[in-house]
C-alpha cells in the first residue's frame, strides 16, 4: 500500500555522504508560507515519547498564532509528525532527522512534503525549528567533517602529494628534484658517486616530507596515509624519517604504483582499497568493478536502463540497485523510497568518479543486480500483460 502522504513521507536510511548531498540539495528547494516548515533533529538517546510530548506542547502553543494559514499549517504538520513518530519504538542508532511542512508552489497553492532521515553519521543534539525553509546545517556539517586520506606517490626525483576526500581526490602538491640514476659516471670512483646519489636522494626525501608535513598536518580529519611508488624508493622514503612523527603513525599502507602523477594516485588508491574501503570514492570504484563483472560473467543476473530496473524493483527481484547521480535528485529520492520500502540496497555513483561516465553511457544510468535470472522477470511481465 502506498504511503498516504506520497513518496516524500518515507523514512530514508542514507548510507553515503553523496546521497546526503543530494537530499540536502532537494530540501533547500522548499519554501513555506511564513514560518511553517519544521526541521526536527533527534539524537539516538532521546526517548521518542519525550519528543512526542514536546511536539504536543508545540501544537498547543501554535494555537496562539494569529495568522490562520500559518496556524493551520504548523498544527497540521505537527499532527502528522506525531503520528509518524508514534509508530517508531525508539530512535535509530544515528538518530533521526525530520523535515515536514507545506511547500508553497505558488501563492495559495501548497504541497505536503515530509522526509524522515536516518543519516549516515550520528546526530549529536536535539533541535526543533520552525522557519520559512528547512534547516540543513547539521546535515551539512556531516559532509564537511568527512574523513581525509593522504596519498604520497614517490619515485626517483618526482613525487605528488594528494588528498582523498569523500568521493573525489585532488593533487595538492608536485615535487621535482634531480636525482641521477645509479649508473656509473665516467671519471668518478664508484663509492664517491654512490655517496653523491644517496645525498641527493636524502635531500629529495626531506623536501617531499616537508611539503607533506605542511599539507597533511593541516587536515583535522586525516584518517590515514598511503605511501606508494615504483621500486624501493617508497620504503626508503619512509625509513628516511623526515615525515612528522604524527604522520608516520598514520601510514596505513605502502603499495606499488606506476609513477608519481595522477595515474600513480589512482593506482595507489586501487591497491590500498582494503585499508580505505569506508571511503566513498573507493566504494564507487569497487561497485563499478562488480557491475562490469556481472555484465560480462553473469549477464542473466543484471538488468539496466530505467524501465527494466524499475520493473526489477517493483517485482522484488532486484537485490541491489545502482544509479548515476546524473539521473536527477527527484528521481533518486523516489528510488530511495521504493528501494527502502522493499528492503533493496541502493547505491548512487557520484559524478566525480570516472566510472560514472561508463554507468551513464553504457547502462543508461540505471543498473539492478538480481536475486534470480532476468528471464524470470521477463516471464512475469509477459504473464501480467496477457
Amino acid at each position: 500500500m502506498r504511503d498516504p502522504y506520497g513518496i516524500k513521507s518515507g523514512i530514508y536510511k542514507i548510507s553515503s555522504l553523496n546521497e546526503l548531498k543530494i537530499l540536502i540539495s532537494t530540501l533547500k528547494k522548499y519554501r513555506g508560507y511564513a514560518t511553517t516548515l519544521i526541521s526536527l533533529y533527534i539524537n539516538s538517546n532521546r526517548p521518542l515519547s519525550d519528543v512526542v510530548n514536546m511536539l504536543r506542547q508545540e501544537w498547543a502553543v501554535a494555537g496562539n498564532i494569529k495568522d490562520k494559514t500559518t496556524r493551520t499549517q504548523v498544527q497540521s504538520a505537527l499532527e502528522r509528525i506525531i503520528n509518524q513518530l508514534k509508530g517508531i519504538p525508539k530512535a535509530p542508532e544515528n538518530g533521526l532527522a525530520v523535515f515536514a511542512g507545506f511547500h508553497m508552489k505558488a501563492p495559495g497553492s501548497f504541497e505536503w512534503v515530509m522526509y524522515m532521515i536516518i543519516p549516515p553519521r550520528p546526530i549529536s543534539t536535539f533541535k526543533y525549528i520552525c522557519d520559512q525553509y528547512f534547516h540543513t546545517e547539521i546535515l551539512e556539517q556531516m559532509i564537511s567533517s568527512g574523513t581525509t586520506y593522504g596519498i604520497i606517490v614517490i619515485e626517483r626525483g618526482e613525487a605528488v602529494i594528494a588528498l582523498l576526500r569523500g568521493n573525489y581526490w585532488e593533487i595538492a602538491k608536485t615535487v621535482e628534484f634531480y636525482v641521477p640514476g645509479k649508473h656509473h659516471a665516467g671519471g668518478q670512483s664508484a663509492m664517491r658517486f654512490k655517496r653523491q646519489i644517496e645525498h641527493l636522494a636524502d635531500v629529495f626525501y626531506k623536501m617531499v616530507a616537508e611539503e607533506a608535513n605542511k599539507i597533511l598536518l593541516k587536515e583535522p580529519d586525516l584518517r590515514g596515509i598511503i605511501v606508494a611508488g615504483p621500486g624501493p624508493t617508497k620504503e626508503d622514503f619512509v625509513k628516511a624519517g623526515y615525515l612528522d612523527y604524527r604522520l608516520k603513525q598514520k601510514i596505513i599502507a605502502v603499495v606499488d604504483a606506476c609513477c608519481a602523477n595522477e595515474y600513480g594516485v589512482i593506482e595507489a588508491i586501487k591497491r590500498a582499497w582494503k585499508h580505505i574501503k569506508d571511503n566513498e570514492y573507493v566504494h564507487a570504484k569497487k561497485l563499478m568493478e562488480t557491475i562490469m563483472y556481472y555484465a560480462i560473467k553473469k549477464p542473466d543476473l543484471i538488468v539496466y536502463g530505467r524501465e527494466k530496473v524499475r520493473e526489477a524493483i517493483e517485482s522484488g527481484i532486484a537485490s541491489r540497485v545502482v544509479v548515476s547521480e546524473d539521473i536527477g535528485e527527484n528521481e533518486i529520492m523516489e528510488l530511495l523510497y521504493e528501494c527502502e520500502k522493499r528492503n533493496i540496497k541502493i547505491d548512487i555513483v557520484p559524478k566525480t568518479v570516472e566510472e560514472s561516465k561508463t554507468l551513464t553511457a553504457t547502462f543508461g544510468g540505471y543498473v539492478a543486480l538480481l536475486r534470480a535470472p532476468s528471464y524470470l522477470l521477463e516471464q512475469e511481465i509477459e504473464t501480467l500483460e496477457e
